[in-house]
């Protein structure tokens, strides 16, 4: 099955496991909207599963480990196991697919030549962090086309399909273990690592007050190093990162709850009406009930 979704709500949790329908086929597919105006990105994560992702339809930003680059549509992007990435929306609607999966789905386990021959290449390889998809690219575009096979698969739900999408993305994942990595930039830097820790606080914590010292605190790092973090690796402050994930937390329940105003914008750590519809106004360029009327 194949879920719809605008955004994600990030688990704080240190593994980062992501919930799949059935824990016996450790697999989501998701297929994501965007439009402007609306909800128009998914906010920086990181997990233990390994992800691909094609664009369908439209344009979508790609960020991560310090690159970014917009994938037109048909092309596509995979991300490593751990990588701190996000996704958004460029030009004016948008329509990608993610297929986000256990390493288990294609090696069954560690004791195999499946996981020594096709999965720990890459995810032990510290210098690929990803890889843009391109279609002028045989190799690349031999991805693609098993990406987009794995998600028809599960689209027609046929007896089998489970199968169907295990055999395209190992055959993609294969393409992949036999990259070279020599011009690539190594992601697990301490600078990164401290990052997703405070990154992690904050997901878990962005209804409470927050402050820099907390998020230096959580990484065992000084004040200083916690501002030189989020500027190298987001190009903001954390106080901007902060008010950020709230803003996209509270968009998303705009549009997915019917909670009032006012309980969505202390829920987001806006304990002020005035002060949230600022930020929001700021944001989006429309008050939070505006937000709602136009994309409801």
């Amino acid at each position: 099955m194949i879920k719809k979704m605008t955004t994600i709500r990030l688990a704080a949790d240190k593994e980062k496991e992501q919930m799949h329908d059935n824990p016996l086929f450790p697999c989501s597919i998701y297929c994501i909207e965007w439009k402007k105006g609306a909800i128009q990105s998914l906010p920086w994560h990181w997990h233990r599963e390994l992800e691909f992702m094609f664009v369908a339809s439209g344009r979508a930003v790609v960020e991560y480990a310090g690159k970014r680059a917009v994938v037109p549509e048909g092309e596509g992007f995979f991300c490593n196991s751990r990588v701190l990435h996000r996704y958004r929306l460029e030009g004016e609607s948008c329509q990608l697919y993610c297929i986000v999966f256990d390493d288990k789905l294609i090696s069954g386990g560690v004791a195999n030549v499946f996981y020594k021959k096709y999965v720990q290449p890459i995810i032990s390889d510290e210098l690929f962090s990803g890889k843009y998809l391109h279609m002028d690219i045989k190799r690349e575009r031999d991805v693609i086309s098993r990406i987009k096979k794995a998600c028809l698969a599960v689209q027609r739900e046929q007896f089998g399909y489970e199968l169907d999408l295990r055999y395209h993305v190992g055959k993609a994942l294969a393409i992949l273990s036999d990259h070279p990595t020599a011009s690539m930039i190594r992601y697990t830097t301490p600078q990164m690592e401290r990052t997703k820790i405070m990154v992690d606080y904050i997901h878990g914590h962005y209804g409470e007050p927050i402050t820099v010292e907390e998020l230096a605190l959580q990484a065992g790092i000084s004040e200083r190093e916690a501002q030189r973090c989020f500027q190298s690796i987001f190009n903001m402050s954390p106080s901007q990162y902060v008010q950020n994930y709230r803003l996209q937390v509270a968009e998303e329940m705009l549009l997915e709850s019917n909670e009032s105003i006012l309980s969505i914008g202390m829920a987001c750590g806006y304990y002020n009406p005035s002060h949230f519809s600022k930020a929001f106004r700021m944001y989006k360029g429309c008050s939070p009930h505006k937000f709602r009327q136009q994309n409801n």
